[in-house]
């Protein structure tokens, strides 16, 4: 799980190192995207942790903890965006920022509550692995107050992966089999919302011509 979570994030490694971060629009339209994705992560895991079974109650609590834990972190994205002098409603969602999320609700619910750390432990991955370049080129670019939630993410949130590897321990092969793949599903899409965030910067440019 650990090598398989390690190719994924190198991939996306080459794909956010290759982000113009130090472009306004392309790194608003990253903030946008990541307030309307970042909106379901307490919803995700409140129904993962409806769903579990008494018999499951580590893992319930797990989840609800983790709730905790991604409170209000959407706003973190929508007054860094602010901050840049950009408006929410100038970045509408993207097609696959929604599949991004909505592929979430559904393997919850038809495949197992579990599968959820597939998309959990890539998202926590990015933080800890690749998102440190980023915070400091954004910081160098913007400024402080526009880098707010890629710091938190970087400094504060750094025991979350090794909390989600401790849950997975324990779980079936095929529960293991299903986070696997939600794992490699949530890194494709990552790297999509970052790759349309990085053309976005082509269409500022045709924009302004």
């Amino acid at each position: 799980m650990r090598e398989a979570l390690d190719v994924l994030l190198n991939n996306v490694k080459k794909e956010m190192s290759a982000c113009p971060w130090e472009n306004p629009y392309a790194y608003a339209d990253f903030l946008a995207q990541t307030y309307y994705y970042v909106c379901h992560s307490t919803r995700l895991l409140g129904l993962a942790a409806g769903l579990c079974r008494v018999d499951r109650d580590l893992l319930h609590r797990r989840f609800v903890q983790h709730i905790g834990e991604e409170k209000l972190h959407e706003r973190l994205a929508l007054n860094d965006l602010r901050g840049l002098g950009s408006k929410l409603e100038d970045f509408p969602e993207h097609s696959i920022t929604k599949a991004f999320y909505e592929s979430q609700y559904y393997k919850i619910e038809r495949l197992d509550p579990t599968a959820l750390f597939g998309y959990i432990l890539l998202l926590e991955g990015v933080a800890v692995s690749v998102c440190p370049d980023i915070y400091q080129r954004v910081e160098r670019a913007h400024g402080k107050r526009c880098a707010n939630f890629l710091r938190v993410h970087v400094e504060e949130d750094v025991d979350h992966l090794p909390k989600a590897f401790a849950q997975i321990e324990s779980l079936s092969a095929g529960q293991k089999s299903d986070i696997l793949v939600n794992m490699a599903q949530t890194a494709d899409l990552y790297c999509q919302i970052i790759s349309q965030a990085a053309r976005g910067r082509s269409v500022e440019r045709a924009r302004a011509a």
